[in-house]
Order: C-alpha cells, then sequence, then structure tokens
C-alpha cells in the first residue's frame, strides 16, 4: 500500500475488510500481509479499482504491499 498516494476512496476497505482498513486520517493501510488464498481474486480486483493505483501487489512474495517495504 503506497499511502503517499492513498485518497481514502475505501474501494480496497469494502472489497476485502479482511486485509485493509482505513486508519484515523482515512488513508488505508493493510491489516494481513499474508491473506487467505480465498481473498486474492478481490485483492486483485482492488488494484484495478483504486482510482490512484495505491495498492501494490508484490509478485516476489505474492502479497500486498505495505508503506516502506
Amino acid at each position: 500500500m503506497d499511502q503517499s498516494r492513498c485518497l481514502g476512496a475505501g474501494q480496497c476497505e469494502q472489497l476485502v475488510p479482511e486485509v485493509f482498513r482505513q486508519d484515523e486520517e482515512g488513508l488505508s493501510q493493510v491489516l494481513v500481509p499474508e491473506p487467505e488464498p480465498a481473498s486474492w481474486p478481490r485483492i486483485l480486483q482492488t488494484v484495478q479499482l483504486c482510482p490512484v493505483q495505491a495498492v501494490i501487489v508484490e509478485e516476489s512474495t505474492g502479497r500486498p504491499s505495505q508503506e516502506g517495504e
């Protein structure tokens, strides 16, 4: 998750609430760095729907990245 790009649209939290949540400032953050396989279709949909491309999946690990990784 690139929080510097996040504008708080909430798409990720709405689609995959078990993996993403919005903090006190309304910016999304990753709750579960290694989500269950059943979550992946919705995570990949979130990558496509994020209006500012703030959701990033690391191909080397196959998990949503957190800021600073």
